[in-house]
């Protein structure tokens, strides 16, 4: 059997933050070359100069896309729509950034076009999918041991002050809600882990801890499962606190808090401990990783010599479980395992929609003060509901 694979061309659009991060990741890929990069703005020009002499660096779409395999989309939310169906109409691979899009209208055409172009694989980067311990949370999940689940919660907690406008003003300009933004990747996770949909939504939002970001900082919503559970998804951009992406899940025979499953009788597990935070070969802060990786296991054996019902000894685990860089790798190794034919998505452009209908339900819902319908916002590409 020939070890022969393929190498594909790489085209990235949108060289910001989330471009530039992703083209680390891909330039590490053997079988991907990243040659092209596509934008609108200089000073994208001036950053992608800065990483390779190499790249062909220009605001002409059809000349972009010529020599490409595979797109990579991450661009400002509400263009996702257009290039993405440029894109797959054109024969292209595509991995978009979160979210898959920002409207219904982009639902609706990017449904089309992929219906249309069933060889095409369209990706999308809900990389949460891929953190190791949602991962295990699944699993779990998915054998009952929880029991029945009444309430689940994903927390999207970033101080975005100083970095919200750093590389890019499209934040500020398209009064870029945060729910849409960065939310939906719990309203996406929260669906996933329970494999329910939402029926619907409510909530409430503010701009107390960073007034100068547009329309909202603070974003809350309460989702009602089509079993009657009830989701929370907390999404703050200006709360003068570290990264927090905790989860909760209740259930009526354990429960989760992070990395702890707790059961009735008092007893608890810590069903999942650090590991390194990349897979790709690149420098790693490799004492960093010693560090946390055994102080954990340390913890882990503290815990243990507490009396759980004495004092409320134990709560929560003090380390998050938060490996960004190894969840997004895993994510774009999925896709381009895909596009070869090897495995599945995670997330496809139908899971994804589906998350940004849920996600556009909650923006109307803390506009408007009242509870909304999903049903409003599902289109008939997305099945029944």
């Amino acid at each position: 059997m020939s070890n022969y694979r393929k190498k594909y061309n790489v085209g990235i659009i949108g060289f910001g933050g989330a471009g530039l991060a992703l083209y680390k990741h891909f330039s590490t890929f053997p079988d991907c070359k990243v040659v092209a990069v596509f934008d609108v703005k200089e000073k994208a020009f001036e950053r992608a100069k800065k990483v390779s002499s190499e790249f062909l660096i220009t605001d002409n779409f059809e000349l972009f896309l010529s020599t490409l395999d595979i797109v990579i989309i991450s661009s400002p939310d509400n263009t996702h729509a257009d290039y993405l169906c440029r894109c797959v109409y054109a024969g292209k691979h595509v991995l978009c950034e979160k979210p898959l899009t920002d409207s219904i209208e982009g639902i609706k055409s990017i449904m089309k076009a992929v219906r249309e172009n069933p060889q095409i694989i369209v990706g999308v980067q809900h990389q949460m999918r891929c953190l190791p311990i949602h991962i295990e949370i699944k699993n779990r999940l998915d054998k009952k041991e929880l029991g029945n689940i009444g309430y689940i919660e994903g927390y999207y907690v970033h101080n975005l002050t100083n970095r919200a406008f750093e590389n890019d003003t499209w934040r500020l300009d398209d009064n870029a809600t945060p729910l849409i933004y960065s939310g939906i990747h719990f309203v996406d996770v929260l669906r996933w882990l329970l494999k329910e949909e939402v029926i619907e939504v409510t909530g409430m939002a503010n701009n107390i801890c960073f007034p100068e970001y547009p329309e909202s900082d603070l974003n809350v919503i309460l989702l009602k499962f089509k079993s009657g559970a009830i989701g929370k998804v907390v999404t703050a951009f200006g709360a003068a606190r570290p990264q927090d992406h905790s989860i909760q899940i209740y259930g009526d025979q354990k429960s989760i808090f992070n990395n702890m499953l707790f059961s009735k009788d008092g007893s608890f597990e810590v069903f999942k401990q650090p590991i390194k935070n990349s897979i790709s070969g690149r420098k790693l802060a490799w004492f960093k990783d010693f560090i946390i990786i055994n102080f954990s296991k340390i913890i882990s054996t503290l815990l243990k010599l507490y009396p759980y019902n004495a004092q409320y000894n134990v709560g929560f685990f003090p380390i998050r479980l938060y490996e960004h860089s190894l969840a997004v790798e895993n994510s774009a190794l999925n896709f381009l395992g895909a596009v070869r034919g090897e495995n599945d998505l995670d997330c496809t452009a139908l899971d994804a929609s589906k998350s940004v209908a849920v996600a556009l339900a909650g923006v109307e819902a803390y506009r408007t003060g009242k509870t909304i319908k999903v049903e409003d916002y599902w289109t008939d590409d997305l099945g029944e509901l």
